[in-house]
């Protein structure tokens, strides 16, 4: 069985060099599906031996980019596990090695793996808690093939499709492995990657409500509560310069492009505009501020009540109920 590792890229140079050391320290292959990068990241990727770049004539989304990994190891002989996971993802190698060495016998034709799923927060040696949406979880990255598995590919507009295929597993285990989510170290970009996500879906022909919905819990959070990452998360890891957060991104451009081809005010209703950027394009565009619908916002009485709860939660927390 060989351990191959899928990953999806589109202008990762920023990180890309710290994902593929970690990737290749205990994968024996490392399939890159490479978006039409213009950072190098082709080249970076070119430098590590065991790494393999399918090249797509094409800017996919990341779930069709997942399609196009699966394809690629299926070109490997064997039921192999395949590790999915994007460039903002880091994992021990040490912790990688240990769970395949104590736990191969487990890893049969169908299985799926969840790893502890964390995201990082303020800084390389914090993560997030306390939170609905980010506080680690157990989340399926690995899974070994057998050659069946697969997701429903008529859907072709899905921007958030599982991590694997897990119709037709024939077991899950838990990995004690930590996957550090780097996303939301650069807070500039993680906000320009989520107006892009909301635009996506709205050309789409999603309504906007339910998008902003969707998305409510991706807006920023300057009071999260963090706590120390253990020292065996970052055991052999090395990390990328954040200063990459004050430089341009591909989401930035093809939100500013969306906007030149369809106006800002087409977008109006989508909930971006508490990135600067973005505001300041449609004050300029349509001379006033935009007004998002927040309609999916349960009525004051409700939202105050649910504070009440939250905070009633966290006292219960703190005194040990």
């Amino acid at each position: 069985m060989k351990i191959i590792g899928l990953l999806p890229v589109k202008n990762e140079a920023w990180v890309l060099p710290h994902a593929l050391r970690s990737l290749t320290a205990f994968c024996d292959v490392v399939i890159v599906a490479d978006q039409n990068s213009d950072d190098g990241s082709r080249e970076i990727c070119r430098t590590f031996p065991n790494v393999v770049v399918v090249e797509s004539a094409e800017s996919r989304t990341c779930t069709r980019a997942r399609w196009q990994l699966l394809d690629a190891a299926r070109g490997y002989d064997g039921c192999n596990l395949l590790w999915s996971t994007d460039a903002d993802e880091l994992v021990s190698p040490p912790a990688a090695k240990r769970f395949l060495d104590q736990r191969r016998a487990e890893l049969t034709p169908g299985t799926v793996v969840e790893c502890r799923y964390v995201h990082l927060w303020g800084g390389f040696d914090r993560y997030r808690v306390f939170s609905v949406n980010y506080a680690p979880r157990w989340k399926a990255l690995a899974f070994v093939d057998d050659r069946r598995m697969d997701w429903n590919r008529a859907n072709l507009l899905s921007l958030h499709e599982p991590r694997v295929p897990i119709d037709g597993a024939s077991a899950t285990i838990q990995a004690d492995v930590a996957v550090l989510h780097l996303q939301w170290l650069l807070p500039n970009r993680t906000q320009s990657r989520q107006a892009w996500y909301r635009c996506r879906e709205w050309l789409d022909g999603r309504d906007a409500a339910g998008i902003n919905e969707r998305y409510q819990g991706t807006l920023p959070a300057p009071r999260a509560r963090t706590a120390p990452a253990p020292a065996e998360w970052l055991r052999d890891l090395t990390f990328p310069d954040l200063s990459v957060d004050r430089e341009e991104s591909w989401t930035d451009r093809d939100l500013l492009r969306w906007f030149a081809e369809r106006t800002p005010q087409h977008f109006e209703p989508l909930e971006i505009w508490h990135v600067a950027r973005l505001r300041e394009e449609f004050v300029r565009a349509a001379g006033r501020r935009p007004r998002p619908d927040r309609s999916y916002r349960p009525a004051w009485p409700a939202r105050a009540q649910s504070v009440e709860r939250r905070i009633a939660a966290g006292a219960r927390r703190r005194l040990g109920f």
